[in-house]
């Protein structure tokens, strides 16, 4: 064999061992990914058009996304069972209350503060006031900021005991399954990265719930496949990386931000690493109004609703 064939053997076999080597580890990376995560039903989604009110269905999961301006809240009903998360900022809690009251609510059985920020628990000690609380569940950090305050005071009139979650407790509602994804504490975590990060089940249906979970929050575990992600800190270019989203691969992802905003929000950043998974996104800032989406636990539709709930 001649030394020139010899040198040309050497040199295909080095490239088939390198191409070889290049498929295993998409395989490995890939492969991971699928391990460390459930499967992802394929989920028929629905766009709907808008609509003025909401007409809440007994026999479905409905999730409105309000608008609240700069600001995050979230009501979950499913058949006669409710949970709240987040009411805004200070000015947003009596709009909120008003707009439960004229959907039926008079009972919450689970109210959620995911962290001590204004405009995530600046509302919520006029909900307490206004509403039969079952159970209220907050972070551990941030109770030394005014906001916090308010909503222990409020509790304290009403003997409502502030539970604190950990991760990997479990809740449910009535045929939902929540699971708290994160409750990050301690001196050196920030109000964001304290952020209660629930996870509901429902029959073949996932949603996550990041509040303002940051990178650290996303680093913390491997995550679940989901159907719909309510983005993290609003959108903002510290939330919503790669690997975090390479992971849920959301089929919808829906951003509560308030429109002409200070800060920018959403990220440029962001919105093109969620478009880049093929998420379909929903902003509450486009038309200033809020999203309702409802569920069987087989389909998934979302429609605009025209509700502007911001109180500044």
């Amino acid at each position: 064999m001649s030394k020139r064939v010899n040198k040309k053997l050497k040199k295909e076999l080095l490239g088939l061992i390198v191409l070889l080597a290049v498929i295993a580890a998409g395989y490995f990376y890939y492969g991971n990914f699928d391990f460390l995560n459930t499967d992802k039903e394929k989920i028929e989604l629905i766009n709907s058009e808008a609509v003025d009110v909401a007409e809440l269905n007994n026999n479905q999961l409905n999730i409105i996304f309000f608008y609240v301006g700069q600001a995050d809240c979230t009501l979950v009903k499913l058949n006669d069972k409710v949970m709240l998360i987040d009411a805004g900022n200070n000015n947003d809690g009596e709009n909120i209350s008003n707009y439960l009251k004229l959907l039926g609510i008079t009972k919450i059985n689970y109210l959620v503060g995911t962290h001590a920020d204004e405009d995530h628990i600046g509302g919520l000690d006029e909900i307490v006031k206004d509403f039969e609380i079952e159970k209220l569940f907050m972070s551990e950090v941030g109770k030394d900021s005014e906001n916090y305050k308010n909503v222990i005071e409020q509790a304290n009139r009403k003997n409502l005991t502030i539970e604190y979650l950990k991760r990997g407790d479990i809740f449910e509602l009535d045929g939902a399954t929540c699971e708290i994804m994160m409750a990050l504490k301690g001196e050196d975590v920030s109000d964001n990265d304290s952020s209660l990060v629930i996870e509901l089940k429902y029959n073949k249906t996932t949603y996550l719930f990041m509040g303002d979970g940051e990178r650290e929050v996303e680093e913390a575990r491997n995550w679940n496949k989901v159907n719909v992600l309510k983005v993290g800190h609003h959108g903002s270019n510290t939330s919503s990386s790669n690997n975090f989203l390479n992971q849920i691969l959301p089929d919808l992802a829906i951003i509560e931000v308030g429109k002409d905003n200070p800060y920018n929000l959403p990220s440029a950043k962001a919105i093109s690493r969620l478009e880049s998974i093929g998420a379909k996104i929903y902003r509450t800032d486009t038309n200033t109004s809020s999203f309702w989406l409802t569920s069987d636990g087989e389909k998934i539709e979302i429609k605009e609703l025209k509700v502007n709930l911001d109180g500044n």
